[in-house]
């Protein structure tokens, strides 16, 4: 993971909690409160909303992946996870009206704190030897001004290591 250059790459167990990143992983999820698990962070964490330009488009994404992952089984600790999710007004309101979402699983338009607007393009890879693992590739399109900022980032994030 560590070599991909210029992908933040995120390795999530079958509920998002974000088992590995790359420093480009780390960087870009930063300073967020619930960076440690992606379901969490759209639903509890305060600076979601701003974070995710598109944060509705994300949260229906969110509750897609949750309703999946509850129709295929009940991994250990997704009821305490929906419990916790459950605190939130919003999650309740969403799974309540469940519908499909956008491309929102796969565009990511976020508003990073330190280098600002970024549009990324989301790969979700399987990995074979760990069941229900998940390895989340975000990049920009070559060229354009996310990849100048996730660029710039990804030089912070050296520099503060």
């Amino acid at each position: 993971m560590d070599d991909w250059q210029g992908v933040a790459v995120l390795l999530c167990d079958p509920l998002m909690n974000v088992r590995a990143a790359n420093d480009l992983g780390t960087a870009l999820l930063g300073g967020l409160r619930h960076a440690d698990n992606l379901f969490r962070l759209v639903f509890l964490d305060p600076a979601a909303t701003d974070f995710f330009t598109e944060w509705t488009h994300i949260a229906a994404a969110a509750i897609d992946v949750l309703h999946a992952i509850v129709a295929e089984g009940r991994p250990p600790g997704l009821d305490d996870l929906l419990g916790e999710l459950g605190r939130s007004g919003d999650f309740r309101r969403i799974w309540a009206g469940h519908d499909l979402s956008s491309d929102a699983r796969r565009v990511k338009r976020l508003r990073h704190p330190v280098v600002g607007e970024l549009t990324l393009f989301c790969d979700v890879l399987d990995v074979v030897r760990l069941p229900g693992h998940h390895v989340l590739a975000l990049q920009a399109e070559p060229g354009s001004p996310s990849e100048h900022a996730l660029g710039l980032l990804g030089s912070l994030a050296v520099t503060a290591s």
